[in-house]
Order: C-alpha cells, then sequence, then structure tokens
C-alpha cells in the first residue's frame, strides 16, 4: 500500500510541476498570466499520468536513452490522445486542437509535440526524478498518507466545482445558440415579408396602372369615389401589415438584448476555462462559443485601455 501511496504522491507533484510548466509556456506566448489546465487549482493531472506512467513503465530503459526517448514519446502521446478523445466525448468539445499542425492524428495529437513530450521526459527521468523520488521515499509514512488525504479532497472538490462550471457553460451556449437561431430566423422573417409585401404591392400598382389607363375615360366621372376606395384600401393593408411586423421587429428587439445580456454573464469560471483552452471547440454550439469568445476578448482589451 506504501509503495502506491507514494507514487500517487509522485502523480501530485508532477501535476503540479506540468501546471507550473503550462504557465511558464503561456506566460512567454500571451505575455500574462494564464491558469491553464483543466481544474482551477494548480494542477495538470495528464502531466501526472503522464510522468508517473514513464517512471513506472519505463524504469528499466533509464539508462538506454534511445529506447527511453522512443518509449517516453509513445506514452505521453498515447495518453493525450486518450485524454483529448475522453474529454470530447463526454463534454461535447474539443479542448485542444493541433489539426493546423503536420502529422496529427484527429486534431488530438501531433509529432512535434510528441517528440518535445519525449525530451521532456529523458531530462526529467534523468536529472529531475531521481532527486524528487529520494524526498518522497524518504518521507515518514504518515506524511505520504496525509499529504495524499489533503491532495485527493482538495482535488475532488476542485472537479466537482469545475464540472459545474461546465455544465454552466455548455447550458449558456446552449441558451445563446437558440437565441441566435431565434435571432436569426425572426431576421428572415422580417424581411421575406417586407420583400413579399413590397413585390405585392409594386404588382398591384402596375396593374392599377394599366387598368387605370385603360378605364380612365369610364371611370372620369366616378375619380371621387374611385380615390375613396382606394384610400381605404391603402389603410386597410397599412392596419393587416405594419401591426404583425412592428410586433415581429418589437420581439426582433428584445431578443437582440436578451443575447446581448447573456454575453455579459462571463462569471471568473468559465473566463478561466476560456483562457486556459484558447482553442476550445463546441461540437454543439460553435457559433455561440465564437461569440462568447469575442467578447470576453473585447472585454479583456477595454480593461487594458
Amino acid at each position: 500500500m506504501i509503495p502506491f501511496l507514494r507514487l500517487a504522491l509522485l502523480f501530485f507533484i508532477y501535476a503540479f510541476l506540468g501546471w507550473c510548466t503550462e504557465v511558464a509556456f503561456a506566460a512567454c506566448k500571451e505575455g500574462r498570466f494564464v491558469n491553464r489546465g483543466f481544474l482551477n487549482g494548480p494542477v495538470c493531472p495528464i502531466y501526472g499520468f503522464g510522468m508517473v506512467g514513464v517512471a513506472v513503465l519505463l524504469e528499466p530503459l533509464k539508462d538506454n536513452l534511445l529506447l527511453l526517448y522512443l518509449g517516453s514519446a509513445v506514452i505521453t502521446t498515447v495518453i493525450e490522445y486518450i485524454t483529448g478523445l475522453l474529454l470530447e466525448r463526454i463534454f461535447h468539445a474539443k479542448w485542444w486542437d493541433y489539426s493546423n499542425m503536420p502529422l496529427n492524428i484527429g486534431g488530438y495529437v501531433c509529432l512535434l509535440f510528441s517528440l518535445i513530450w519525449g525530451a521532456m521526459c529523458v531530462a526529467i527521468v534523468k536529472f529531475v526524478h531521481p532527486v524528487i523520488a529520494g524526498m518522497v521515499e524518504h518521507l515518514p509514512n504518515w506524511m505520504t498518507i496525509a499529504l495524499d488525504g489533503v491532495f485527493v479532497a482538495a482535488i475532488a472538490v476542485d472537479l466537482a466545482a469545475t464540472l459545474a462550471t461546465i455544465r454552466k457553460l455548455a447550458s449558456r451556449l446552449t441558451k445563446l445558440e437558440y437565441m441566435a437561431g431565434e435571432i436569426h430566423s425572426l431576421s428572415d422573417n422580417i424581411g421575406k415579408r417586407i420583400s413579399d409585401s413590397t413585390l405585392a404591392a409594386k404588382s398591384r400598382v402596375e396593374a392599377g396602372e394599366t387598368r387605370f389607363k385603360e378605364e380612365t375615360a369610364k371611370l372620369e366621372n366616378a375619380k371621387d369615389a374611385l380615390s375613396d376606395r382606394v384610400a381605404t384600401g391603402k389603410e386597410r393593408m397599412t392596419e393587416r401589415f405594419e401591426q404583425p411586423a412592428e410586433a415581429r421587429r418589437q420581439r426582433l428587439s428584445d431578443l437582440k438584448a436578451k443575447f446581448e445580456a447573456a454575453l455579459e454573464e462571463n462569471t471568473a469560471g468559465q473566463r478561466r476555462l476560456m483562457n486556459a483552452f484558447p482553442n476550445l471547440k463546441s461540437k454543439r454550439n460553435p457559433e455561440a462559443l465564437q461569440a462568447l469568445r469575442e467578447r470576453i476578448e473585447k472585454l479583456r482589451t477595454e480593461r487594458k485601455k
């Protein structure tokens, strides 16, 4: 049991070091702090799984640099691929995407990063892991158990909070996507009715002009009566088309206001996820996610001014 608990402690340590690596990379790339990782806390579990997998499975190969490198690249690539696939299947979203990179598989993994992970693992196994493993090995059993308990509890709470945030984000995206669809449909409906009414009125005017020319002589004496009838018909047509059109325009205006209000409802957790995964792609609500991303970026730009 104790060896397993020490291995669990190594998992938490490497998850933390992986988070530090991601934060440093993001700082160099974007020039600002970004809390990277799936969870809110300072851990990236995928790094923990990767390094523990390499340390356990490749222990016999630690003195063969070539096999250690190739094995590390394969293990980390498999873990990254499975993680990306599972996250997409569970949450219906792709959390990172290497589709624009050469020699990628489904956008989950690519050759360049596989080679980088392999090189990093070799360096860690040769220079970092012996130090960390030695420190963990010399910890009293009670401290190992206590630290594991604290870390498990913290990650469990963090995971529950993160899942709640993702559910709220998914619900929000669905709401935004629905309202965007309603706005688009209503705009098309209003435009079509305006177009149809205009064409119908044009046709009636042209027909009336033709008939008027033909019947001018006959209707000369009844001109005033005809004018009254035309005016009455015009009023009826106006009432027929203007009132429903006004109601539709009002509904369109209300929908746009609700859509804007929904975009403004940015919680800290949702902003963190959007910042942590800038290439996040929703399979169900891609347009709503893009609109939300643009709004968050706009707010960030405004705060810098």
